[in-house]
C-alpha cells in the first residue's frame, strides 16, 4: 500500500468517525427529544420545507451518523447528509442570519458564523461522496470481495473468448 493511499484511507476514516460522532446527538435529539421527530418536522414548513423531509433529515442524521462511523453505505449516507446540510446552511441558517437585527453592520460575517457548522459538514460530506469509506470501512470489506470476484470473472471470460 502506497503512502498516499494510506493517508487517503486514514483521512476518510477520520472524516467518517468525527462527523458521525457529530451527527448522532443531533439526530438523536430530533428523533427522541421533546416532542420527537413530529415536533421537529412540523417546524419545517415555516421555511418552505415539506414536513416529510423533516423525518428524512432526522433519521438520516441519526442512522447516517452511525453508518458513517461503521463505514457502511458511506457514499449514500454522505449524499443524504449533504442534502440535509445544504438545507440547514442555505435554507434555514442563512435567511435567519440575514434577518438578524444584531448583525446590522456586518451581515456577511454574521451569515458565515451562522452557517459555519452546516457548511463545514457539507464540505466533509462532499469529500466522503468522492472518497467513499476508504480501506478502513465495512464498505471496503464487503465490496472489495465483490469487485475482486467481478475482476476474476471478467478476466476468465476474456481468456475464454
Amino acid at each position: 500500500m502506497s503512502s498516499s493511499s494510506w493517508r487517503t484511507d486514514a483521512a476518510a476514516l477520520v472524516l467518517r468517525v468525527i462527523t458521525g460522532i457529530v451527527f448522532i446527538p443531533h439526530g438523536y435529539s430530533k428523533v427522541f427529544g421533546s416532542g420527537g421527530v413530529a415536533k421537529f418536522a412540523s417546524s419545517l414548513p415555516s421555511y418552505g420545507i415539506p414536513t416529510v423531509l423533516g423525518y428524512v433529515a432526522a433519521y438520516s442524521e441519526l442512522a447516517g451518523g452511525i453508518l458513517l462511523i461503521l463505514g457502511l453505505l458511506t457514499r449514500i449516507d454522505a449524499l443524504m447528509l449533504t442534502g440535509t446540510m445544504f438545507v440547514a446552511a442555505f435554507v434555514v441558517q442563512l435567511p435567519d442570519a440575514l434577518h438578524d437585527p444584531d448583525a446590522a453592520g456586518n451581515r456577511v460575517f454574521a451569515s458565515i458564523r451562522a452557517m459555519e457548522l452546516p457548511l463545514s459538514i457539507l464540505a466533509v460530506m462532499v469529500a466522503l461522496m468522492l472518497l467513499g469509506g476508504g480501506r478502513y470501512s465495512i464498505d471496503h470489506m464487503v465490496f472489495r470481495n465483490r469487485s475482486s470476484k467481478f475482476e476474476v470473472r471478467t478476466k476468465n471470460e476474456e481468456d475464454g473468448a
